[in-house]
């Protein structure tokens, strides 16, 4: 494997260091596997195909970061869900497993360090990390995928169930998200030892467009902040990611109290005053907007909107660039390279 400098540029980035360029994380996913001409569900069940389109891409598109095509519902398959894939699109989960006391007292999880109680984990996001960091030419940062402790929850209890029971019955959902916690860390722990190189999670539900953030500071930073430690306890090395959608403001307020190295942040934020708020208590990654320029834009206008976001985000250091959310799928790849290649000339201007 090559040292091409990805890593020490974001150690660089995360440590709050100035750089020679900004790094770039191509948020991208099911796209690979799109632009390779390749379906979601082939890619989805083969660990080689996962990662070959993932890391061929990553390499055409300038990004520091790679991540296979993996697909996070693929865990509640695990879990008795009923889900369904379709041809070229992720696993959509049918209906909740436990919506009160009683069947969450009753809920049992698995460890995904036993293969056993989790054989699709295993076989799809475990494998497919395992080819990633076989075949990886260059020092690229390989990220694994799950959900955080309060969006896990609201698939297994129903995200309006859940919404509505943290006004009526708290303990309730709190003794959930204290169950789920303990999986997603051996999730996470699963995948570091897997070949990920940092601890990244999805938690969409966190964002202030479903909860306030006082909600936030009860049912969901104790948690996120104890998968951040466990990741830490496992892994010193592996630098931690937190992605919240929508509105996050407030929420990133409280982040550098999780312990988590950088929150990856939606474009519905300003991302000036996300830096003013972060400062140089946490890094933070994005946000340019990943359906109306990602998607619909050009490279010029690509290009010109990650300038603007560099010089509102980035100047400093503690900045990664990267979409607002995932790259949608059927994103062209001038496009996503020229994110990679924005993120370098930007200060070759």
């Amino acid at each position: 494997m090559k040292d091409a400098g990805h890593r020490s540029c974001v150690e660089a980035a995360l440590n709050h260091e100035e750089t020679d360029r900004t790094p770039v994380n191509n948020f991208v996913l099911a796209t690979a596997a799109h632009s390779a001409g390749i379906s979601v569900e082939a890619a989805r069940w083969d660990p080689k195909i996962s990662a070959k389109v993932a890391v061929d891409h990553a390499i055409k598109t300038k990004s520091d970061f790679v991540k296979p095509v993996l697909d996070s519902q693929v865990v509640f398959v695990d879990l008795g869900m009923q889900v369904r894939f379709p041809e070229n699109d992720y696993g959509q989960v049918s209906k909740p497993l436990a919506t009160d006391a009683e069947q969450i007292e009753q809920l049992t999880l698995f460890d995904a360090n036993i293969a056993s109680e989790c054989p699709k984990f295993h076989s799809s996001i475990i494998a497919a990390l395992q080819e990633t960091a076989r075949i990886i030419p260059e020092d690229l940062h390989i990220c694994g995928l799950s959900w955080g402790p309060i969006t896990t929850a609201g698939y297994i209890m129903g995200v309006e169930n859940m919404v509505m029971a943290m006004l009526i019955e708290p303990e309730t959902v709190e003794k959930l998200v204290c169950k789920v916690t303990k999986m997603v860390s051996t999730m996470e722990t699963a995948m570091l030892d897997a070949g990920a190189t940092l601890m990244w999670m999805a938690d969409p539900t966190s964002s202030e467009d479903l909860i306030s953030p006082d909600m936030f500071a009860q049912f969901s930073k104790p948690f996120i902040k104890k998968v951040v430690s466990d990741c830490n306890a496992h892994d010193k090395t592996a630098p931690t990611f937190v992605h919240i959608c929508g509105n996050t403001l407030r929420v990133l307020e409280q982040m550098p109290e999780t312990g988590a190295d950088c929150l990856s942040f939606d474009h519905a934020v300003d991302p000036g005053k996300a830096k003013s708020v972060a400062g140089s208590k946490i890094a933070i990654m994005g946000n340019v907007d990943p359906v109306q320029v990602m998607m619909m834009g050009t490279p010029e206008t690509v290009t010109k909107a990650c300038y603007d976001v560099i010089t509102a985000a980035g100047l400093n250091s503690g900045f990664i660039l990267a979409p607002g959310c995932e790259t949608p799928i059927s994103t062209c790849d001038e496009n996503i390279l020229a994110m990679g290649e924005a993120a370098r000339t930007y200060w070759t201007r």
